[in-house]
């Protein structure tokens, strides 16, 4: 089932006097991703879009801090009291460098512990991450348009959108997958550096540095997980590269971490009993998903409720109910 949750509904929902009794008694598990300094008003169809930023995520921070209790990895598996408060983990994927400038500071600033999910790929200055090299491609182009395989990709405002995820099923459909991908956005696309300055890519593209991953793992606030090399969709890799995202990410991680990494947030929520044998395999004992897809091992896949706007109500709802939502099938985005 798939229903768009009535706007009235997400932002008096959670005003019932029940909201708190009614909701989940479980911790409830919140996934971030970037939070860059500022909003950029862009080019793309979407430019009208309200994103998370440094100001509207440290409202949020503040909110959950006085609203919710924050917890650490290791009380995920406590129950609160029927009228507790809601237990939260905040957890963050890819691994991006505000992460690190931007978030870190203003949980630090809070108290909030937090779980960091980290790729290595865009560790190493000038790599970026498939996906977010597509965001910022859609976002800050500036012609009309570059040729591709001998297909010429129209950037006109009209068409921006759809031929942005015209070239996404492309690159996602070649193979190897993630190899040929990568090989075709260094080689055949137009690199990001000839048309966006240094301090938007280090804001909005640019991973963590390995000092800043090493600086985050000394803070006993927070913890560090895995989440592949590459950020590719891991049902789509050969076997051997499944494991090989996986374990060396793990390996890297360990390395500068200097403490063992146990815990893997599933790219993109893709996962399936291959992955699921290569983690246990490779000793991760816990896996965070989106929507569990497979409920064959709880542990490893533990659902967790996606943050994308600024919207403190939008906020409160999806922890009070998020769970349910995902439960129903219900659609907030």
């Amino acid at each position: 089932m798939s229903a768009s949750v009535n706007a009235r509904l997400l932002r008096f929902g959670w005003r019932f006097p029940f909201a708190r009794v009614c909701s989940s008694r479980r911790p409830v598990t919140l996934v971030y991703h970037s939070i860059p300094r500022g909003h950029h008003k862009a080019r793309a169809p979407d430019a009208g879009s309200i994103e998370l930023d440094a100001r509207s995520f440290e409202r949020q921070v503040a909110f959950l801090k006085r609203t919710f209790d924050p917890i650490f990895p290791a009380d995920c598996d406590a129950q609160r009291s029927r009228f507790g408060k809601i237990q939260v983990l905040l957890t963050f994927d890819d691994g991006f460098r505000n992460n690190a400038e931007v978030a870190a500071p203003i949980l630090r600033k809070y108290g909030v512990p937090a779980l960091f999910f980290v790729s290595s790929r865009h560790a190493t200055s000038g790599k970026y991450l498939w996906f977010a090299y597509l965001s910022i491609l859609a976002k800050y182009f500036k012609g009309a348009g570059f040729v591709f395989r001998d297909r010429f990709m129209d950037m006109s405002p009209e068409r921006r959108e759809a031929t942005v995820n015209e070239l996404r099923q492309t690159l996602v459909g070649l193979k190897p997958h993630p190899g040929a991908m990568y090989r075709a956005i260094e080689e055949e696309l137009p690199p990001l550096e000839d048309f966006v300055s240094e301090p938007e890519l280090l804001d909005r593209c640019a991973g963590m540095s390995v000092e800043q991953v090493e600086e985050l793992a000394r803070d006993p606030l927070f913890s560090i997980g895995t989440h592949t090399v590459d950020h590719p969709y891991l049902t789509r890799c050969e076997e051997g590269e499944m494991a090989r995202q996986i374990a060396d990410n793990k390996v890297w991680l360990e390395s500068v971490c200097k403490r063992e990494c146990d815990a893997i947030a599933y790219p993109l929520g893709d996962y399936d009993l291959t992955v699921l044998r290569w983690c246990r395999e490779l000793g991760l004992t816990r896996g965070y998903a989106v929507d569990p897809r497979l409920k064959m091992d709880c542990r490893l896949e533990l659902p967790r409720v996606g943050i994308y706007r600024p919207s403190l109500d939008y906020l409160r709802f999806k922890v009070q109910h998020g769970n349910l939502i995902r439960m129903l099938g219900l659609k907030v985005g």
